[in-house]
C-alpha cells in the first residue's frame, strides 16, 4: 500500500469532526501516514497524531488487538494481561484503550488506577502470575511522544521471537477503524491499586545492604528529589520515608505529573539540564544527595557535591560502578555462584569490581531486556543474580522486578551516601578510591545523526567499511562483531565465537584497554557510539578520550 492509500482510508473512517480537521491539516504530510511504527522488542514508540505512524486511539487499539491474538493463541487469556501508564498526554487513555480491546477478546486484564512506573508493571505482572504486560509509556522521549511497551510472563520485555509472532498477527489486520472493544468497567477488568504499591514496597524492604543504617541514622542524610514531572513521586517517596530517609525535599515545580514536561528541555535525568532546578534547591539545603527519575521512573539520575562544593552528576557507568562495589563489600560470604550482569557497551570498572571480589560477570546486548532474560536462565542453577546495570541509567538490585528500576536504585543510592557519610567519606572519594585501584575509567556516548535521504545508506556504508577494514587504527588488536558472531585476533588471526543473539554491533579494542562501540539504529538514520579509555590519571585518561574520539570520528567526516 501507498501512503495514498492509508491517507484514504483516514479520510473515508466515520470520525468525529475534530479527527477530520485534523486530517485535512496534514493530508499533504505524506510521512504520517506511510505504513505503521515499527513493532519491535521494545513494543512500539513514536510521535502522537492523526495518521497510521502515528500513536493515536486507532494505532493503539491495533497493537493491543495483535497482542490479544498473540496472548489466545498461546493459552494466556485466563492469567491475562496488566497495563500500566505514565504521565504523558492520553496515556490513561491509550491503557484503558488497550484494557477494552483485549476484554473483548475475552482476555483478563488487571488495570492500573493511576500513574505507575514502569518497574511497578514489571512487578504486578510477576505478582499476579499474568501472562503478559504492557506499559504506555515513551521512557525519556520529548513530550509529542508516546508508547506501547510489552512485557512476557517473567516481567521482562519481550524477546524478538514474540515480538516477531505479535508482528505477524498485526499484519493480518486490515481495518484499524473496526477494531471490536468492550466497554468499561466489565468483568474481565480488574484494578491495579494501592494494595499493589504496598506489595512492591514490602518487597523493596530486600533491597537494602545495611538495613540498621537507615533505621539508626536515615534522618541524618538529606535528599531533593525530582520526578522530573512523571510516574516515579509516589513510590519513590513511599519508598525512602518507609524505609528510615525522613530527610526529603520533593522539587515541588517538578512533583506533579504533567505530560508537557514543562520545566526542561528534556525529561531525562542523563541530561544535565535537567537537574537545573533540584541543584538550586539542594544548593539552598546543601543535600547530601540529588536522586531523579525519568517519566516512567526505570532511570535514575544521581548528583553529589563535589570539592568545587558544586553538584556533579554521575555517570551510568559511575553509579553502577559504585551500586556493585557496595552491594559486594557488605556481603559476608561471596563465591562464584555470585552474579553480576551489564552490557557489551558498559564501562569495564564494573567488571573489575566484580573479578576482585571473586564472583561471576556476565555481559548482554544492549537492552535491559536482555539482563532479565540471564536472570530467567539463572533461576532453578546455582547462579545467583546479585546486581545488573547498563550504562544508561539504568539498575536492578532485586530480581522480583525484571527491568531497569529507579525505585530499587534510589533506596540503595541513599543508605549507600549515608554509609560513606558516617563514615566521614563520600561517593566521589569512594569512586577515587576505585579508580586509584583499577586505573580511571573514562567514558563518552557520542550520537550521530544523519538527517537526510540518504542517511541510512550513509551509516550502513561506514558500518561495512568498518567490518571489511577494522585496521583503520594501527591499536586495534580485537575486533568483535555481533552480527556474525565472531571475536577476532588481529595480533593472531585466531577467530572465536560470540555466544550472543545476533546484532549489527561492532566492538574493536585497543592495546591500552581503550574500546569503541559502534551500534546503528534499525529504525531511523542514527548511530550511537560508544568510547572507553582507561588511564592513571583523569587527565591522562581524558586526553586519551579525545584522541580516540577524533580519530573515529573522522570516519564519518
Amino acid at each position: 500500500m501507498t501512503w495514498q492509500n492509508y491517507l484514504n482510508a483516514w479520510q473515508n473512517a466515520d470520525l468525529p469532526d475534530e479527527w477530520q480537521d485534523e486530517i485535512k491539516r496534514v493530508a499533504n504530510e505524506s510521512e504520517r501516514f506511510d505504513g505503521y511504527l515499527t513493532f519491535g522488542t521494545g513494543g512500539m514508540r513514536g510521535k502522537m497524531g492523526v495518521g497510521s505512524k502515528r500513536i493515536n486511539l486507532f494505532t493503539i487499539r491495533r497493537v493491543a488487538r495483535g497482542l490479544g491474538e498473540y496472548v489466545v493463541a498461546n493459552g494466556g487469556a485466563e492469567k491475562g494481561v496488566a497495563i500500566a501508564y505514565d504521565s504523558r498526554h492520553h496515556s490513561n487513555t491509550f491503557a484503558a484503550e488497550t484494557a477494552k480491546v483485549l476484554s473483548a477478546l475475552g482476555i483478563r486484564v488487571y488495570l492500573s488506577d493511576a500513574i505507575r512506573p514502569t518497574p511497578a508493571l514489571s512487578f504486578c505482572v510477576r505478582e499476579r502470575a499474568a501472562f503478559a504486560g504492557v506499559v504506555i509509556t515513551a521512557s525519556h522521549n520529548p513530550s509529542i511522544y508516546n508508547g506501547f511497551k510489552v512485557y512476557d510472563k517473567n516481567g521482562c520485555q519481550i524477546t524478538l521471537e514474540v515480538a516477531e509472532e505479535i508482528a505477524g498477527y498485526l499484519a493480518k489486520i486490515t481495518d484499524i477503524f473496526c477494531i471490536p472493544v468492550r466497554e468499561l468497567p466489565n468483568l474481565l477488568v480488574t484494578p491495579i491499586g494501592k494494595e499493589m504499591d504496598d506489595a512492591y514496597l514490602k518487597a523493596l524492604t530486600g533491597v537494602g545492604s545495611r538495613p540498621d543504617l537507615l533505621a539508626d541514622y536515615g534522618n541524618e542524610l538529606t535528599i531533593c528529589y525530582t520526578p522530573l514531572h512523571g510516574a516515579g513521586k509516589e513510590l519513590v517517596m513511599r519508598g525512602l520515608l518507609e524505609n528510615g530517609l525522613s530527610n526529603v525535599t520533593l522539587i515541588s515545580e517538578q512533583s506533579e505529573p504533567d505530560g508537557d514536561f514543562p520545566t526542561v528541555i528534556s525529561p531525562n535525568p542523563e541530561e544535565e539540564s535537567s537537574f537545573e532546578l533540584a541543584k538550586k534547591q539542594a544548593g539552598k539545603i546543601q543535600a547530601d544527595l540529588i536522586l531523579a527519575t525519568d517519566p516512567d521512573a526505570d532511570r535514575l539520575g544521581v548528583a553529589v557535591l563535589n570539592n568545587q562544593n558544586e553538584y556533579q552528576i554521575l555517570t551510568g557507568n559511575q553509579l553502577g560502578a559504585l551500586l556493585l562495589d557496595y552491594i559486594l563489600s557488605a556481603k559476608t560470604q561471596l563465591t562464584e555462584a555470585d552474579t553480576m550482569i551489564n552490557t557489551i557497551v558498559t564501562g569495564d570498572l564494573g567488571g573489575k569490581i566484580a573479578s576482585h571480589f571473586g564472583i561471576s560477570h556476565i555481559q548482554t546486548l544492549t537492552g535491559f531486556k536482555f539482563i532479565g532474560e540471564k536472570i530467567a536462565e539463572m533461576e532453578g542453577t546455582e547462579a545467583k543474580f546479585v546486581f545488573g546495570y547498563e550504562e544508561s541509567y539504568g539498575y536492578l538490585i532485586a530480581p522480583f522486578v525484571r527491568d531497569k528500576d529507579a525505585v530499587q536504585a534510589a533506596l540503595l543510592t541513599a543508605e549507600m551516601t549515608l554509609f560513606y557519610k558516617k563514615e566521614g567519606t563520600t561517593l566521589l572519594a569512594r569512586l577515587q578510591n576505585l579508580y586509584g585501584k583499577f586505573g580511571y575509567h573514562k567514558e563518552h556516548l557520542h550520537t550521530i545523526t544523519l538527517e537526510n535521504n540518504d542517511g541510512n545508506a550513509k551509516m550502513n556504508q561506514v558500518i561495512e567499511l568498518l567490518r571489511k577494514e577494522p585496521t583503520f587504527l594501527s591499536e586495534i588488536v580485537i575486533v568483535e562483531d555481533f552480527l556474525t558472531s565472531t571475536r577476532t585476533n588481529l595480533l593472531t588471526n585466531e577467530v572465536t565465537s560470540v555466544h550472543l543473539p545476533k546484532e549489527n554491533v561492532l566492538k574493536f579494542y585497543l592495546a591500552d584497554e581503550s574500546w569503541f562501540a559502534i551500534r546503528p539504529s534499525g529504525t531511523e538514520p542514527k548511530c550511537k557510539i560508544y568510547f572507553q579509555t582507561i588511564g592513571e590519571t583523569e587527565e591522562i585518561a581524558t586526553e586519551a578520550m579525545d584522541n580516540l574520539k577524533k580519530r573515529v570520528l573522522a570516519k564519518w567526516n
